[in-house]
């Protein structure tokens, strides 16, 4: 008798920290979905891979990671490469004390990669 109320404690226990995780997933999905309606598209450049752009300027991501501030827009690509390798592209961060019509990070396979301004005149 004492084995299955044992059992019967673990399962409770078991299904009340399921549950309160999923809503802790919820809550994070529900952040997301909101945060995706209200920040604006980054285009990536379907060429090479290594521009972005946004509102007339055109920034190079490099491969420098940085300290990021908040979210800014989003890219929300992913890809494969020829070589086989798989690619995520996600939002793009304005990059603390510096003015974003300098550089900006990328989140690209969670990494935040450095985004620098291109010269439009190229």
């Amino acid at each position: 008798m004492n084995k299955k109320c044992l059992f019967a404690v673990v399962i409770v226990l078991v299904s009340l920290i399921c549950l309160s995780a999923c809503g802790a997933l919820r809550d994070t999905a529900d952040k997301n979905k909101a945060l995706n309606e209200s920040l604006p598209y980054y285009e990536l450049n379907a060429a090479n891979y290594d521009e972005i752009s946004y509102n007339g300027l055109t920034y190079t991501i490099t491969d420098e990671c940085l300290e990021m501030s908040e979210e800014i827009g989003q890219v929300s690509k992913r890809f494969k490469n020829v070589a086989g390798e798989d690619f995520s592209f996600g939002y793009v961060y304005s990059i603390v004390d510096v003015d974003i019509s300098n550089a900006v990070a990328v989140n690209i396979n969670n990494e935040y990669r450095k985004a620098d301004i291109k010269n439009n005149d190229e």
